[in-house]
This record gives C-alpha cells, sequence and structure tokens, in this order.
C-alpha cells in the first residue's frame, strides 16, 4: 500500500525510523478522497485520517480520559502529533469534558521538550526521573550532573530538568521496558548493585517519586518489590508476569503499606498538587547526604521531605536538627505520614534519622 512505507525503497519518510517488525505509516501522503470522519471528499493523509478515526471511536465509545502516544520518535511527523492532540481534544471537549482532566503524553527515552514546548503534546514520560532515582540511591550524582544536591533538585522538581509544569512530566522508578542492565525492576537493580538491605531504599525511592513535582506512575509490582524472575534481556522484557503472591512476605507487606500511606497523601495534599518546591536544608558535612524539600504554597498545607541519601544516622536518643522549619500554624500540628504518627510540639524539626530513610510530614 502506498499508505506504507517501503523499507529501503528510499521513501523520504524511513529515515532513522524503527518499525520494531510492524509497518510505519506515511504520515505526509497526500490523496484526494473522501474524509472518514467528515464524509466529504478533500485532500488528506490516510494514516492521519484512520488514527483520528481510531481515537474517535476510543472517546465516544469507552470514555478514555487520555492517551499515552509510544516512540513518539517513530512517527517522526511532529504536525501530526499535534494534529492528534488537537482532534483528541477538541472531541473531550465536545462532550463536556474539563481541559484539565485531559492529557495528551508522549513516550520518547531523549524527553524531546520541544515536544511540549512547540505545543506539540501536553507532557512526556519523563525518563531522567528514572536514570536519576537509580544513580542517587546508590549514593552516586546522576550521570550527567556532578553535584549529588543537583542531581536531587532535578529528581524533585522536573522543572530544573526544562519543564514548566508538573503536568508535563510522568515519573516513574520503572517503565515496562525492563530489558537490560538498568532498566531492569527496581528490587532486581538494587540487588545487581550490590545492595543487601533494600527495604529502605525501596522505599526511599518511593517517597522521592510521589512527593516529585510531576505525574507518578507505579510499575505494577513495584510497590511491594517484585522481583526479575528472568534474564534481564529485551528477549524477555514484558513477559515476565507479575508475581502477586510475593506480598504476603512481610517485609514485602511493609513496603506495600508504606507506599499505599504515600499514594493516599498524594491524591489529597494540596501540597502535593501544585509545582511549588523550595529546598530548606541540605547537609554534605561527614559523610552525609541529606537533604529537606517543603511542597506546597499555603502556610497551613504544607509537606516537608527529610531525605537521608547516605549511610549516616543519629546516634540512639539523639536528634538531628534541621533550620529553617516552617513555623506550625495555630490550630495545625505535624503528621508523619508514613509512621502515621503526630509529631510532638517538642520534636517538630528535631527528630532522628536514620541511613538510607526518608520522613514525610504533613500538617494536619
Amino acid at each position: 500500500m502506498e499508505f506504507y512505507i517501503k523499507w529501503a525503497s528510499g521513501d523520504p519518510e524511513q529515515g532513522s525510523r524503527d518499525g520494531f517488525g510492524g509497518d510505519l505509516f506515511k504520515y505526509n501522503y497526500w490523496v484526494e478522497g473522501y474524509n472518514p470522519i467528515t464524509g466529504q471528499k478533500s485532500w488528506l493523509v490516510p494514516a492521519r485520517e484512520y488514527l483520528k478515526a481510531h481515537i474517535a471511536h476510543w472517546l465516544e465509545y469507552y470514555r478514555v480520559d487520555g492517551l499515552r502516544l509510544d516512540s513518539v520518535n517513530n512517527i517522526a511527523n511532529y504536525d501530526f502529533l499535534q494534529e492528534f492532540k488537537d482532534f483528541a481534544r477538541t472531541l473531550w471537549d465536545k462532550r463536556g469534558g474539563s481541559g484539565d482532566r485531559f492529557l495528551v503524553v508522549g513516550e520518547e527515552l531523549s524527553v524531546p521538550l520541544s515536544l511540549i514546548q512547540q505545543n506539540r503534546l501536553d507532557g512526556l514520560w519523563n525518563e531522567k526521573f528514572k536514570q536519576i532515582i537509580r544513580q542517587v540511591i546508590l549514593g552516586k550524582n546522576a550521570w550527567d550532573e556532578p553535584s549529588f544536591e543537583w542531581s536531587i533538585r532535578k529528581l524533585i522538581d522536573c522543572r530544573n530538568l526544562g519543564f514548566t509544569d508538573g503536568s508535563q512530566a510522568v515519573n516513574y522508578i520503572t517503565s515496562h521496558d525492563v530489558g537490560g542492565y538498568g532498566n531492569e525492576r527496581f528490587f532486581s537493580y538494587l540487588v545487581s548493585n550490590g545492595i543487601a538491605d533494600t527495604e529502605p531504599r525501596i522505599k526511599l525511592a518511593f517517597v522521592s517519586l510521589l512527593t516529585s513535582v510531576g505525574i507518578p506512575m507505579i510499575l505494577a509490582g513495584d510497590e511491594f518489590a517484585d522481583q526479575q524472575d528472568l534474564a534481564t534481556t529485551d528477549d524477555h522484557k514484558q513477559i515476565d508476569p507479575v508475581n502477586y503472591s510475593r506480598v504476603k512476605d512481610d517485609w514485602r507487606q511493609r513496603i506495600f503499606q508504606y507506599v499505599a500511606r504515600l499514594v493516599r497523601l498524594r491524591k489529597t495534599s494540596h501540597a502535593l498538587a501544585v509545582n511549588d518546591t523550595k529546598f530548606i536544608h541540605v547537609d554534605f558535612n561527614e559523610g552525609k547526604r541529606v537533604l529537606v524539600w517543603q511542597r506546597g504554597n499555603k502556610a497551613d498545607q504544607l509537606v516537608v521531605v527529610v531525605a537521608n541519601f547516605s549511610d549516616y544516622g543519629t546516634p540512639p536518643a539523639s536528634e538531628y536538627r534541621v533550620p529553617n522549619w516552617p513555623a506550625t500554624p495555630v490550630g495545625k500540628q505535624w503528621k508523619e505520614i508514613t509512621q502515621e504518627r503526630i509529631v510532638p510540639s517538642e520534636w517538630v524539626g528535631r527528630e532522628g534519622i536514620f541511613p538510607w530513610e526518608a520522613k514525610v510530614y504533613a500538617l494536619v
């Protein structure tokens, strides 16, 4: 068909596109014909109208409220991406949907921000979050960042990576592409890097994910530290099913409940629904890597995270002081979310810390 690329034929639309075993549409092949959506005769690109007809079906019959476009670099046509996004949004609007309740995001591991800057898509998968969290959780800087502090700043606030709003970045610890070293399930990644005590680091990673600016995404099974049962190769990716029986393990159940508490906070906290993020304390003295960030823009609805990315722990019965702790408004108190406990007023900003641990405090 003239609507598909003929491989190695010199077709100018082939370029470096990869069909991964399938056919690639031609998004700039114009013909005169009947538009399948309007029924009118006009000049059109068959592949574009074919895909727009499909999304119209999904919106009308299945009421989808968002789209994730895989491997957008292999579409290789920014004009069509915007046309597709705008068409889907128009249908959503006609059905009475609210514009802020619909997103069209793309997956491309190089994170081409121009797709957002040019209004081609609403957002992108933030592969850089995954890359950074997998370095800092080992006590290392991000690959392209000489500063550990700025590795964390970029991790927690996607605006430091070039995004302008949290709705533009889908953050994740692991994606469905678990093939190849560095991409495997998070528990397996830690084990392959010689980490024996994985529980605290998994919890720390989830605190980072669920208190960061952006849209959090969790690969099924990571919330209870499921592991890779097949070889970490592209041949076996996406065919290793989640083993839900593992959630019964005591330590995995602890992780599962820990993540559940963080998810409940994420769903209800105003502070985590806005972009506002401020780092109020950093401590790299004597081998420590402790960072404290504040989320929110309302004095009575703040969230504060104390995160320790090091082996340091305060001695028994001692304290760790965080200067610049925000004031406690009248009638409010601080609650540590991961342990579901109210913090006595005399201990606010002074609680001890443990190695590779985070505490999440919210005003209640």
